[in-house]
């Protein structure tokens, strides 16, 4: 899908080349993709406050639940997506902050081909474990007697889904590439998008449309998912007299339920916009909107929401499980005395191993 991104981007482009020929005055290849790039700063800085956000937040989850919480499989859940959406703000946002900010001075092929081809890998391989989350919490409430699913096989389906997000994404090593634009002044651009080589061939076409239907897939699967979870879950409550069925649902955390849907709809929400915006772009081979100063700066920001899913794990976590925000507060209150009282607790009232023990209560996750 970065890919179908570019083809709307190619779009706003030529809308803004148009705009700039409105002046008279030469302007050099560098000074046109200043132009370009100063319209598109809103989604650097947004990206870069998503990087910030993304690299801090994700490295917490990491370390919180690598050090403090038993071995179950909704632990290594969370640690697959910390570790997708850490590898996402280091690698692809950087990636897209760069051809934000080269437009038509884009050179190194090589660069552009891997970083989409990545980009694209870790955007499926998260759709792919948040819908192997929903797989277990339906089997988890929907078939209580079931056997549960083991930590190996949640390994076995985290390798097989970044296995399956490669099989998708392999195209775009193919597709992507160095196009040149021709710019004004008959000036020749150069932009990490489309290859020249195939552009103008129905090979981009069909990879975008593969990719929206994967997508429509994973949204329909996750939405029949937990809706048969809430409601069985709606009937558990009105069947209370059923003892061994109620013992069974029992086994199963409700507030570790109600962060995975929260997960999941995040990750809706985050993608809806931009699988929107590659329908249109798909379906009108790159055109989606009239140019206009407004559109030309919020189209590629709107394109890259899908970023966000990558930074908000950690606050729904935060929100949602007692535990961790324990311990957020209590290494919190340990830098706060460290930095700015130093002289009012001492140091051993506030060590990151105490703040750690503090919150170590047993049966926050004793179940997945």
């Amino acid at each position: 899908m970065d890919f179908v991104t570019n083809n709307y981007d190619l779009a706003i482009e030529e809308t803004s080349k148009g705009i700039m020929n409105g002046t008279l005055n030469f302007r050099s290849r560098e000074e046109q993709n200043h132009d370009a790039a100063h319209q598109r700063l809103p989604t650097v800085i947004f990206l870069g406050i998503l990087i910030v956000v993304g690299v801090i937040g994700n490295i917490i989850v990491l370390v919180v639940y690598t050090k403090k919480y038993p071995s179950t499989t909704f632990k290594f859940y969370i640690l697959s997506l910390a570790i997708i959406d850490l590898l996402t703000c280091c690698i692809s946002m950087p990636f897209e902050i760069a051809d934000n900010v080269l437009p038509f001075l884009f050179f190194n092929e090589i660069v552009c081909q891997v970083g989409r081809f990545l980009g694209n890998v870790f955007k499926m391989a998260s759709a792919f474990v948040i819908v192997v989350m929903a797989i277990g919490r339906y089997k988890k409430i929907c078939h209580p007697f079931s056997k549960s699913t083991s930590i190996s096989q949640a390994r076995l389906a985290f390798i097989f889904s970044m296995v399956l997000a490669v099989v998708f994404s392999w195209p775009t090593l193919l597709l992507q590439g160095i196009r040149e634009r021709n710019l004004k002044f008959n000036i020749t651009g150069y932009d990490c998008s489309i290859s020249s080589d195939v552009v103008h061939t129905d090979y981009p076409f069909i990879f975008s449309t593969v990719m929206f239907s994967v997508y429509a897939a994973v949204f329909i699967a996750l939405v029949v998912l937990y809706s048969l979870v809430i409601y069985t879950l709606h009937l558990h409550v009105k069947e209370q007299e059923q003892f061994a069925f109620n013992d069974n649902i029992r086994k199963s955390n409700p507030r570790i339920t109600k962060m995975m849907i929260a997960i999941t709809l995040a990750f809706i929400v985050c993608y809806v916009p931009n699988c929107i915006l590659d329908a249109i772009s798909t379906f009108k081979h790159g055109y989606v909107a009239p140019p206009s100063p407004i559109v030309l700066a919020t189209l590629p920001l709107i394109a890259r929401t899908f970023f966000i899913n990558n930074v908000i794990n950690p606050f729904i976590y935060l929100l949602g499980d007692p535990k961790f925000r324990n311990i957020i507060k209590q290494c919190i209150r340990w830098l706060f005395y460290s930095i700015c009282r130093p002289g009012k607790k001492k140091f051993k009232d506030f060590t990151v191993a105490e703040t750690m023990h503090l919150t170590d209560v047993k049966h926050a996750t004793s179940h997945s």
